[in-house]
């Protein structure tokens, strides 16, 4: 299911538009700098008109980026348009398409109508729980998507779009400090701080779109979360999908979700030299 999501990303980025400088590999207990530039050394800005890129680009300011500060940052009726905008694209794209018809057919309750699929997922990405001093705080999307701070360090933020919208964002003081483990141009775990905090490991996919992303994480939370692993195939690249949920007031949360690499293989080599 994994490859055909990824067989119907007709929004994702094209290998010829985005150029990587991985630069110096980096350990998590090392707080030296591995990489004197940025991640992303080129990108192809057109990218970003996308629809589901443009919308996705226009939530993320709606975020408190530090745990135990009451969400939504902006007024509650401009995040509910941008959520509904956003929402309303990305599940008439094809990978959201796909993933509906896939629980459908497995008569998974997500999937019994598109008015319940649209939803659940709302209820699973954007409902607002606590992570912090029992305040609602964080979502789903917000840790996957957007990042937050917690304890001191960066918690979350798993998306290569927030990745380079921050890296080239002189105010959001983001600076990329190596990698430590890489894929190609399909994945990788990656050390940076933002605005002084530090992320030890945070790890993207590359290139996908929003709703790539949104599709597979959902399936991966819906079907292999806590200690099941969810073990797909990108491009030849094995990677692990690991979700954990948060229970709050007897409902189901996204706590986190985020890939991690799997052994490297020949197939994987020749598919992304």
């Amino acid at each position: 299911m994994a490859k055909k999501l990824r067989q119907v990303d007709t929004n994702r980025a094209r290998r010829d538009q985005i150029q990587l400088s991985y630069q110096g590999h980096t350990v998590t207990r090392d707080a030296s700098d591995a990489a004197p530039s940025k991640l992303f050394s080129k990108v192809d800005t057109s990218l970003f008109r996308k629809p589901s890129y443009e919308l996705y680009l226009n939530l993320m300011d709606n975020f408190n980026r530090q745990t135990g500060v009451i969400e939504p940052r902006v007024s509650q009726t401009e995040e509910k348009s941008e959520v509904g905008k956003f929402l309303d694209y990305v599940l008439e794209t094809n990978p959201m398409k796909e993933l509906y018809n896939w629980f459908k057919v497995k008569g998974h309750p997500i999937a019994t109508s598109p008015q319940i699929f649209r939803f659940w997922i709302g209820q699973l990405w954007f409902s607002h729980y606590s992570r912090a001093l029992g305040r609602p705080d964080t979502s789903g999307f917000e840790h996957v998507f957007i990042g937050e701070a917690k304890n001191g360090e960066i918690s979350g933020m798993h998306n290569w779009i927030r990745f380079y919208a921050l890296e080239n964002n002189r105010t959001e003081n983001f600076d990329y400090k190596g990698f430590t483990v890489k894929r190609f141009n399909i994945m990788a775990a990656l050390k940076f701080t933002w605005d002084g905090l530090l992320k030890r490991a945070g790890s993207i996919l590359i290139g996908t779109s929003p709703e790539f992303d949104m599709a597979l994480y959902t399936m991966c939370f819906l079907s292999r979360r806590g200690r099941e692993t969810c073990d797909v195939e990108l491009d030849g690249c094995p990677l692990q999908i690991t979700s954990f949920e948060i229970m709050q007031q007897n409902k189901v949360y996204i706590g986190s979700i985020y890939p991690t690499a799997g052994r490297i293989t020949d197939q994987c080599r020749a598919q992304n030299r």
